[in-house]
């Protein structure tokens, strides 16, 4: 039977809260900005990893308006582009953030190997995901759909990636009776909770925000 969007937040919602209970994270959610921010700034997952995704990303989740980007790397990498980009005022024309029509978003980082390509792919699909709706654009909603059908016929998630990045395009796609979104989303979601018995501390970020990706569509 093919699931709702309604029971679709109910599921992410469910590995979310489990991970986020009792940690710093569930706090910052709710914290005043000042405690939000060093939150962000200090932020590290579970294995004491930082990644230069985790600052926009965070300023994203955490609704951090204005944000001190000193410190991020400075790189054109795609899904670091477009995660900045969403706390950009004025936002960035759709023309410059959908890149080429269809195929991948990060075609430049194939060469990186699969696991890093995998993961920047889908990052790219989340932010990707926001522009879309911040813009009103059918356009760039159109591509990220695009993109994630891509991603169902070329890139398993198995093949790079624990954590459970883009999430709710799949449960959109799923909630319409893509079977194979369905498995794509199942398995992301999977994925996030073998390591620790629960999704990691990133995927719980990344959880949080795929839940409201999925708010936005009931």
């Amino acid at each position: 039977m093919t699931r709702t969007l309604g029971q679709w937040q109910q599921q992410i919602d469910a590995v979310a809260n489990a991970a986020l209970r009792g940690t710093p994270l569930e706090q910052a959610l709710a914290a005043p900005p000042e405690e939000a921010l060093a939150f962000a700034r200090a932020f590290a997952d579970d294995a004491g990893h930082r990644r230069a995704i985790d600052r926009p990303l965070l300023a994203w989740v955490l609704d951090l308006d204005p944000w001190d980007a000193s410190g991020d790397a400075e790189t054109d990498r795609c899904d670091l582009r477009l995660w900045r980009a969403l706390r950009r005022d004025p936002p960035l024309a759709p023309h410059r953030l959908m890149g080429r029509p269809s195929g991948p978003l990060a075609p430049e980082c194939r060469d990186e190997g699969l696991e890093v390509w995998t993961e920047v792919e889908l990052a790219s699909l989340q932010a990707l995901w926001w522009h879309a709706r911040q813009a009103g654009s059918a356009e760039l909603h159109d591509r990220a759909r695009t993109h994630a059908r891509w991603l169902m016929d070329e890139i398993q998630p198995d093949n790079g990636t624990n954590h459970a990045w883009a999430v709710a395009a799949f449960a959109e796609l799923a909630a319409e009776g893509n079977t194979d979104a369905t498995l794509y989303a199942e398995t992301l979601l999977h994925n996030c909770q073998v390591t620790l018995g629960r999704a990691d501390l990133l995927s719980a970020v990344l959880l949080v925000d795929a839940s409201r990706c999925v708010g936005e569509l009931l």
